[in-house]
């Protein structure tokens, strides 16, 4: 399995789309698995910690961005070396989020940058010795990165949020645009450069975003998902009920094994609403529905190492709420349970989660709040 990370949104969004799990006091260093806070970065500026790639016990990076008093934002970049993270120099001329990152070895490191609809994005490398700007659009937002490889990266632009650089892909020598057809690509996650899989959209329209698309070492299509979503129902120009699939994240594990989740919006069209969670597998023959509880919006996913799944997202109203389950565990048996954080005490929120490969850790990235602070955070599993 490659995965590829990327935060929900960017600019001032984050504060407002954020997971919150608010948590109880648990001694610092309680026995048996669980979700600790490794470290908290406390930085004069506000900083927030958005994405994680991995691939091994001795290969992981974590990255976001830092809000001095005036802008720009700046990215941040933190690498695991010998036991702990520490900072690593960005190219100068990069400004605003590290949204998502890619990683498939030491020295094959991708991440994608972007400010918004206020700059260029960037499709940054790390070849083991430094970072550098391997591509730069000078308008539309960055959406995922995945990389199979040193001469295979691919870069998806699509957002709500604004316009999108679309669907690009690298082979090692040069980028070039990639031929999608209709389809708005997103979030992908690759099993391998001949197995890759997305989601997104195949057009915009006012409702939602609910295609899944397969890339088999030749061309993207779409795949048919059937009845394992629920119907995306317009609204009537005259004003009605209507309901809308967000598909947010998708993870592939293997041929047979790939999975999808996000949210249905239903509305009754005046006053009323909800936001109900959504999961989909497919076996590789088709998809299939699957129980997922609570009302929340899932966002990132990520296997535990045993065929079951982690799942970050957060509440549908304006914060955390008792009710709310934004951080899930869902046992290979089907079973679900809620997840808290030791943090003595403080709020966390977790953005981003992944296997460390060949375990049963992950590591977990976001922020850290108090009353009077906010810290980029780490996370850890084990």
């Amino acid at each position: 399995m490659i995965r590829t990370r990327r935060a929900v949104m960017c600019g001032a969004a984050l504060l407002a789309s954020a997971m919150a799990v608010t948590l109880a006091a648990v001694p610092a260093q309680a026995d048996g698995p669980g979700w600790r806070v490794v470290e908290a970065d406390p930085k004069p500026d506000w900083d927030d910690l958005v994405t994680v790639a991995t691939s091994s016990r001795h290969n992981a990076w974590v990255f976001g961005g830092v809000i001095g008093e005036t802008p720009p934002m700046r990215p941040i970049a933190r690498r695991w070396v010998d036991g702990a993270w520490h900072d690593v120099a960005l190219p100068d001329e990069v400004v605003g989020y590290i949204d998502a990152a890619s990683t498939t070895s030491a020295r094959n490191v991708w991440a994608i940058a972007d400010h918004g609809d206020a700059g260029p994005s960037y499709a940054l490398r790390w070849d083991g010795r430094a970072w550098t700007s391997s591509h730069r659009w000078e308008e539309g937002l960055t959406s995922d990165v995945i990389t199979t490889g040193p001469r295979d990266a691919w870069v998806f632009g699509y957002s709500r949020a604004g316009d999108g650089v679309g669907t690009w892909h690298f082979d090692g020598s040069r980028w070039s645009r990639a031929e999608v057809g209709d389809l708005l690509l997103e979030r992908g996650s690759a099993v391998s450069a001949r197995d890759i899989w997305a989601v997104g959209a195949t057009r915009l329209t006012g409702c939602g975003d609910r295609t899944v698309a397969h890339f088999d070492g030749r061309q993207w299509r779409a795949v048919p998902v059937g009845d394992a979503l629920p119907p995306d129902i317009p609204q009537p120009d005259e004003g009605g009920p209507h309901q809308c699939v967000h598909l947010r994240d998708v993870l592939a594990t293997s041929p047979r094994d790939v999975w999808v989740t996000g949210n249905v919006y239903r509305s009754d069209g005046a006053d009323q609403y909800e936001e109900r969670p959504v999961l989909a597998h497919w076996d590789g023959r088709m998809w299939r529905s699957q129980n997922i509880p609570g009302v929340w919006i899932p966002s990132r996913l990520a296997s535990d190492g045993r065929g079951g799944l982690w799942i970050t997202g957060w509440d549908d109203s304006s914060g955390p709420t008792p009710e709310a389950t934004p951080l899930m565990h869902r046992a290979a048996d089907g079973t679900w349970r809620t997840a808290t954080i030791d943090a003595s005490g403080r709020t966390a929120r977790i953005r981003d989660l992944a296997l460390i490969p060949g375990t049963r850790s992950l590591w977990g990235v976001g922020r850290i709040e108090t009353p009077e602070e906010i810290d980029g955070a780490i996370y850890r599993y084990r």
